[in-house]
């Protein structure tokens, strides 16, 4: 899994209380700034569009949590999938202890 935004991750974490937004499928991820809307952002192989539309969710990063949205086409299953490759990498293991929320539930619970 190619994951990027290693610059808006290195920024916000050090930050208490920040807030930053992820896009991610099987194969891609990205981290960037929370004032930036996840259909805005144009990552080769991913595409989010509201309404369940595109190849990719949408999340909101906080401390302690990742809290993806709803999408049609992402079973729970797929999501923990996906979730465990972006913490895996180099760019997403600063959330390796994070609990992973989808549609409101919790997928995986926080390890710390």
């Amino acid at each position: 899994m190619n994951v990027t935004g290693m610059e808006c991750v290195e920024a916000l974490t050090d930050q208490e209380g920040y807030l930053m937004k992820l896009i991610a499928n099987e194969t891609a991820a990205h981290f960037f700034p929370y004032t930036i809307e996840h259909r805005d952002i144009r990552i080769s192989g991913l595409n989010y569009e509201d309404d369940s539309a595109g190849n990719a969710l949408a999340a909101m990063v906080k401390p302690g949590v990742i809290e993806f949205r709803h999408h049609r086409d992402f079973s729970d299953q797929r999501v923990r999938e996906i979730a465990a490759r972006i913490v895996a990498s180099p760019v997403g293991e600063f959330a390796s202890s994070f609990s992973i929320h989808y549609q409101g539930r919790i997928l995986v619970q926080s390890s710390s």
